[in-house]
């Protein structure tokens, strides 16, 4: 057992309960004795670490990680998309003379504004991106944090100022799609 060494076991204590359980589960180099006395000191038995490496190594379902990479490239595709589509709607209630073109454009002013507050609450949020990054901003990462190492790697001031405005066009992609899909709809 590696409980000796003070530094290892405080590495360890780092590290989120599942991130330990996935390199257990995938033999990462992980002392697999000291692991199991931290997530022991979590409150978690010997019988359910094993019950919980048993069912990772027996999953036929990817890695977390590698679901977030597929979510994170489906989410910007389909904002591309969605993106044409408002647009083009937009375009059409601007140059239209619908009965509620007023009221409609005042709401699709609610609808970014509503959009800029969910792209900042997408940019701040944290999730597994890869193996041993911890991401921050989703779908485009604004910062990591090696979860090796506990270290912060944040992109430059104007590259982390372009990834925070993707991702707030995500949100207002999100909240302008259903007012400009009403609209179309009543066209």
């Amino acid at each position: 057992m590696n409980i000796a060494d003070p530094k290892y076991l405080e590495h360890l204590r780092d590290l989120p309960s599942s991130y330990l359980l996935d390199l257990m589960a995938d033999d990462e180099g992980v002392d697999i004795a000291s692991a199991y006395w931290v997530l022991e000191e979590r409150g978690f038995s010997r019988e359910e670490i094993d019950q919980k490496l048993q069912r990772r190594r027996s999953s036929f379902l990817p890695r977390p990680y590698k679901l977030w990479t597929a979510a994170r490239w489906l989410t910007l595709f389909n904002t591309l998309v969605v993106t044409y589509f408002n647009l083009t709607g937009l375009y059409r209630l601007m140059q239209g003379e619908h009965t509620f073109k007023a009221p409609l454009l005042f709401l699709s002013m609610g609808c970014v504004l509503c959009g800029l507050v969910v792209g900042y609450k997408l940019a701040t949020y944290l999730y597994q991106g890869s193996r041993s990054l911890l991401y921050c901003g989703f779908p485009v990462p604004v910062g990591f944090v090696e979860l090796q190492t506990g270290e912060e790697a944040v992109k430059g001031k104007t590259a982390m100022l372009i990834r925070i405005a993707m991702n707030a066009m995500v949100g207002v992609n999100l909240t302008l799609f259903p007012l400009i899909f009403i609209y179309i709809m009543m066209e």
